[in-house]
């Protein structure tokens, strides 16, 4: 049974917050960094400016520089430190969809037994440096998105919170809405901390490296430590946000190929042929429908691919098409061997929509690739039974939601 621990959260008020809070840096383009810079003073990219200040040599030098400004945040009164809490933090789509999830710490230790399971390998570079800072920050202000199957007990605790008014209300220019409970009665808190811990098991939805990181500088703080360890200090813990399968939104991640290995677009169709069931559908725009549906765009024209039976033959892996893609299309016939490195393959996130096939045929046809793929989302429970048999997807196999805003509640690694 995995643990789960309130914290003392460090938020913006609830003047503030709407000046503070920002999405994850990586969402952002140069264009959209360089304005919010320059016209959010107060905003959660100031206190982490310093990771991309080039005058700033040592990479040491640069995180400890973002604790400083963690510090002077706070003493500005700008953030504010709550007494231990959970967090019920909920994000409305534009389009009406809804996901609500429970904030607190989980436990590295049930992260190195499996009790928290993953699904996605990890790239080391990622990990030591994203450890690297939290050696010298020490705080987490993104958490890891965990998942649950579903527990009835759980959602009512969180539905009974959710019935009094919000501390913090935050909405995106395009409309999507952030909301935050926060739960510090002692009954409350109880009642949460022991349905959570009922559960046989958490998964990680999105956030791999950021937990693989935590158990490198959990590591580093034990044997760093200069007083005996007894496993309940703060750098034991990371943060996390836990949503139900039942809430989470999985989008497709779909393929764009520079080139065709030397093959002919004819060619190309031919080698596909053993493994898959090629319909040509001409210039009619296809979004994929079902699992082992997958739209290709190549040379003008779309076409629906279905694999055949011959591939469904491995448990877990052949549930997903991209495994099947890799193993079948972009390894043998395009000899891209390691799809993590090679150039001649980019990853799109896409929309479970028209507009996202409609996104990849404008790459191609402007000619920046050769030939598109769009994928049916990976269903919750594949991803659930990957993590179950120990076995892992190929990369940007899902594209997860909800994307937690920096900065709603931060944990703070020296409290």
């Amino acid at each position: 049974m995995p643990q789960f621990k309130p914290f003392k959260g460090i938020r913006p008020t609830e003047e503030t917050s709407q000046e503070f809070v920002t999405l994850a840096v990586n969402q952002y383009s140069k264009e959209e960094l360089d304005y919010y810079i320059n016209n959010r003073e107060n905003s959660f990219l100031h206190i982490i400016l310093p990771t991309w200040d080039e005058t700033i040599q040592d990479p040491k030098e640069k995180f400890r520089k973002v604790r400083e400004n963690f510090e002077d945040f706070i003493s500005k009164k700008i953030l504010t430190q709550d007494k231990s809490s959970f967090y019920i933090y909920q994000v409305i789509q534009p389009d009406g969809r809804e996901t609500k999830g429970l904030l607190g710490l989980v436990n590295i230790d049930d992260y190195r037994q499996n009790k928290i399971k993953k699904h996605e390998e990890t790239l080391e570079r990622r990990v030591e440096l994203f450890a690297d800072y939290l050696k010298e920050s020490h705080f987490h202000a993104e958490p890891v998105l965990l998942t649950y199957k579903p527990a009835q007990r759980v959602d009512l605790l969180i539905d009974t919170e959710m019935k009094r008014k919000p501390i913090l209300k935050i909405e995106e220019e395009n409309g999507t809405q952030h909301l935050l409970w926060r739960v510090d009665n002692r009954l409350n808190l109880k009642q949460l901390k022991d349905s959570i811990e009922k559960l046989d098991e958490l998964y990680i939805a999105d956030g791999h490296h950021r937990m693989e990181s935590s158990e490198r500088y959990t590591k580093f703080a034990v044997e760093n430590s200069k007083d005996e360890v007894y496993g309940d200090e703060a750098f034991n813990y990371t943060l996390a946000l836990l949503v139900s399968n039942e809430d989470l939104i999985i989008n497709d991640y779909n393929r764009l190929i520079k080139d065709l290995n030397g093959l002919t677009p004819e060619a190309f169709l031919t080698a596909l042929e053993a493994d898959f069931e090629i319909i040509p559908k001409g210039d009619e725009l296809v979004v994929p429908t079902k699992k082992h549906h997958i739209v290709m765009y190549l040379d003008g024209q779309y076409y629906s691919l279905y694999v055949k039976n011959n591939l469904l033959t491995t448990e877990g892996l052949s549930e997903l098409d991209t495994y099947i893609f890799e193993e079948n299309v972009m390894k043998p016939i395009l000899n891209i061997q390691d799809s993590k490195k090679d150039k001649r393959i980019h990853y799109e996130c896409g929309t479970r929509n028209r507009e996202g096939v409609e996104a990849l045929k404008n790459k191609v046809d402007h000619h920046d690739y050769i030939a598109a793929f769009a994928f049916y989302p990976v269903d919750v429970k594949d991803l659930q039974l990957i993590a179950d048999l120990g076995l892992k997807m190929p990369p940007k196999s899902t594209y997860i939601e909800p994307k937690p805003l920096s900065g709603f509640a931060v944990f703070d690694l020296k409290e």
